[in-house]
């Protein structure tokens, strides 16, 4: 099918649980320059202030790209914990008035749906308790004349897929993460994102391959009534995939970037898409407050006539403390069980707009 169906989580110590999770960390920043709106560099002069600013913090600044309109992103030599390299961003501003904002370039990741056993008999459709009553919704509408962004790890050529699909891209530049053996290019596979122990940095578990970006496209718009594998939701709909996740998650100026272009907007050496999205789902995030650089994409998506629908998150947590799941001008969706009630994982809170 085209369902990734993943394992709920492990029971256990909650110290060895927790010490398996991947860290917080990144090796990256991302700057917003008052005067270089146009600039693939930063000037020199520039730049070394930053760099004097990472040389207290203990690490060496580069410039890894520019995002367009001012924004570029600078690479630390190492890796910190988000909150020394917020710390980092607020010494770059502080020792710059020529920078309107600075922050971390954060490691997003997928949001893994937890499964009933009887996940696979589609409960969710129909039943009246916990359901969609997706039966009486599709004598309205199958999404037919949509296209739906899927914002994620990518996709297989699925057999009950394939036909639903038009032209992705992937933003995934750095090679680590990208694992395909390339940066940026519009070729939009899931080579996987398989990780051995501690390969993220830090203590972590080794983890397989999620094919997270088939599984959402599969729930969006799987071929229906073909006598294969499942129905989607909006079957009639179109799925463009856009692939920012990759081995230890996506960085936040990728899937920034992903968000301007797949709503139609201009990203610096992309050809824009000749199917701009008019949902763009994101079954990503982190903790954290929404940052400056999604929220600045996702307003230029909302200003092109986008919808931009975002997970609640699986913490077990308010999703004001989650990214983008806290972010304005969304539809942030959380998760209730087969009974109707909330599902135990799924985070809540003033934020949650759906809960599905």
């Amino acid at each position: 099918t085209a369902w990734a169906v993943q394992p709920p989580p492990a029971t256990g110590n909650a110290a060895t649980a927790a010490a398996s999770e991947m860290p917080e960390l990144t090796d990256r920043v991302i700057v917003k320059y008052r005067n270089a709106a146009n600039a693939s560099q930063v000037d020199p002069a520039t730049l070394a202030k930053a760099q004097m600013a990472g040389n207290r913090s203990g690490v060496r600044l580069s410039h890894q790209r520019a995002r367009g309109d001012g924004n570029h992103v600078l690479r630390m030599d190492k890796r910190l914990t988000v909150d020394q390299a917020r710390t980092l961003a607020q010494a770059i501003q502080s020792g710059d008035s020529n920078v309107e904002y600075a922050e971390p370039d954060r490691i997003m990741r997928i949001q893994l749906v937890q499964n009933d056993p009887s996940y696979a008999s589609q409960w969710h459709y129909y039943e009246t308790a916990g359901g969609l009553t997706a039966p009486t919704a599709w004598d309205k509408s199958t999404g037919a004349g949509i296209t739906v962004a899927v914002i994620d790890t990518g996709y297989r050529p699925h057999a009950d897929l394939v036909a639903n699909i038009v032209p992705g891209y992937d933003f995934i530049g750095d090679t680590f993460v990208s694992n395909d053996g390339n940066g940026r290019d519009a070729d939009a596979l899931d080579p996987g994102d398989a990780v051995a122990a501690n390969e993220c940095g830090g203590t972590h578990a080794a983890q397989s391959s999620s094919w997270h970006g088939t599984h959402v496209a599969g729930t969006i718009a799987a071929v229906t009534n073909n006598a294969v594998g499942v129905a989607g939701v909006a079957y009639g709909a179109k799925v463009m995939p856009v692939r920012v996740l990759g081995k230890c998650g996506g960085y936040t100026s990728d899937i920034a970037d992903a968000i301007t272009w797949a709503s139609g907007g201009t990203v610096s050496g992309v050809t824009a898409t000749a199917t701009p999205a008019r949902v763009l789902n994101l079954s990503l995030g982190g903790s954290g407050a929404c940052d400056t650089t999604t929220q600045t994409a996702i307003n230029g998506a909302r200003s092109r006539g986008t919808v931009v629908v975002v997970a609640a998150g699986n913490s077990n947590a308010d999703a004001a403390n989650y990214s983008p799941a806290s972010c304005s001008g969304v539809i942030t969706v959380a998760a209730v069980g087969r009974t109707g009630g909330r599902a135990y994982y799924s985070n809540y809170g003033a934020s949650v707009e759906v809960a599905a």
